[in-house]
C-alpha cells in the first residue's frame, strides 16, 4: 500500500509537511509573516528542484556533449549491453521540448510548496497547528496523486503538465489572497507565537 500511488503521494505529503511544521515551530519561531511563509516554500521547492531536476539536467547535458563530440563510445563500454543503447536513444530520440516539461513540473511543485508553507504557518499563527498541518498534508498528497494517477493512466505528459500548471495558478491566487491572514511589519517586530518555546 505504501508504494502505491495514493500511499506514496500522501506519505510524501505527510513527511514533508511534518518536517515543515517542526522547522517552523523550532527553528523559525520568530518568522511568522506572509513573506516568511512564501520564502520558506520557495526555498524548499527550489532545493528540491535542484536536487531532482538540476542534477539530472547536468547529467543529460554531459551525456549529450559526449554523444555529439564522439566520446560516447568510451562511456558506453562501461555500461551493460542494452543500457547504453537505451540511454543514447532516450537522449537522441526525445524531442528537446520534452525536457522542458520537467522544469514546468518543478515550477508547479514550487507553487505547491509555497501554498503548503502558508497553510502550516497560518495554522501556527492562528493557534490551529493541527488544522494547518492536516490541510497542507491533504493538499500536498492530492497534488501528487493527481499527477501520479494521470501519468499512470497514460495521459499525455503535456496534458499532465497543463493540469499541474492550472492547479499552480489556482494555488497562486490563494497564496496572494492569504496575505491579510499574517502579521505585518518587520520580522523583528512580529511577536513569536504564544506557547511555542
Amino acid at each position: 500500500m505504501l508504494m502505491s500511488g495514493p500511499g506514496a503521494s500522501f506519505s510524501a505529503g505527510l513527511f514533508e509537511e511534518t518536517a515543515r511544521l517542526l522547522l517552523m515551530l523550532w527553528l523559525l519561531k520568530h518568522l511568522r509573516r506572509w513573506i516568511d511563509g512564501v520564502s520558506f516554500g520557495l526555498g524548499h521547492g527550489g532545493i528540491e528542484a535542484v536536487l531532482l531536476l538540476g542534477i539530472a539536467t547536468v547529467n543529460n547535458l554531459v551525456l549529450s556533449v559526449l554523444i555529439n563530440s564522439g566520446g560516447w563510445d568510451a562511456v558506453a563500454q562501461t555500461l551493460p549491453g542494452e543500457t547504453a543503447e537505451q540511454l543514447r536513444s532516450a537522449l537522441v530520440d526525445t524531442s528537446p521540448w520534452m525536457f522542458l516539461l520537467g522544469g514546468v513540473e518543478r515550477l508547479a511543485a514550487i507553487s505547491l510548496h509555497i501554498a503548503c508553507s502558508l497553510l502550516v504557518l497560518a495554522g501556527i499563527v492562528h493557534g490551529r497547528r493541527l488544522l494547518g498541518w492536516v490541510a497542507a498534508v491533504l493538499l500536498h498528497g492530492s497534488f501528487n496523486l493527481i499527477a501520479v494517477a494521470m501519468a499512470g493512466a497514460g495521459v499525455n505528459l503535456v496534458v499532465v503538465e497543463a493540469v499541474l500548471v492550472a492547479l499552480a495558478i489556482g494555488l497562486w491566487i490563494a497564496v496572494l489572497r492569504s496575505r491579510p491572514l499574517f502579521p505585518q511589519g518587520r520580522a523583528s517586530e512580529v511577536a513569536p507565537t504564544p506557547g511555542v518555546a
